[in-house]
């Protein structure tokens, strides 16, 4: 057993999923961050993630900057990020081919 118990683990992508992309007209963006980006982040999402019955974890290219700007804003404690490693060539260029990202 590990220190989370047996409950399943809950990766968080960023750009997407909590930062919706475009512009919602009935979003109220008084009070919130000058940048445009985090501008669009819904603070509610952080309660409703903690009360999830599992263990979170930023997996995101923002990695350690998920905690110091995002965490705070949701009111969410310091999580476990995930680790990307660096593409090799041969995956740059299998990504490129797809038109990935």
């Amino acid at each position: 057993m590990t220190r989370h118990g047996n409950r399943p683990l809950l990766f968080l992508d960023v750009d997407g999923p909590l930062l919706p992309f475009g512009d919602d007209p009935q979003r109220d963006l008084a009070g919130t961050a000058s940048n445009s980006h985090l501008a669009r982040l819904n603070p509610q999402i952080g309660p409703r993630l903690a009360a999830l019955p599992c263990v979170l974890a930023w997996a995101t290219t923002w990695e350690e900057e998920a905690n110091i700007e995002l965490a705070p804003r949701l009111g969410l404690p310091q999580l476990p990020v995930v680790n990307w490693p660096e593409p090799s060539a041969a995956h740059e260029r299998e990504d490129q081919w797809f038109g990935l990202h």
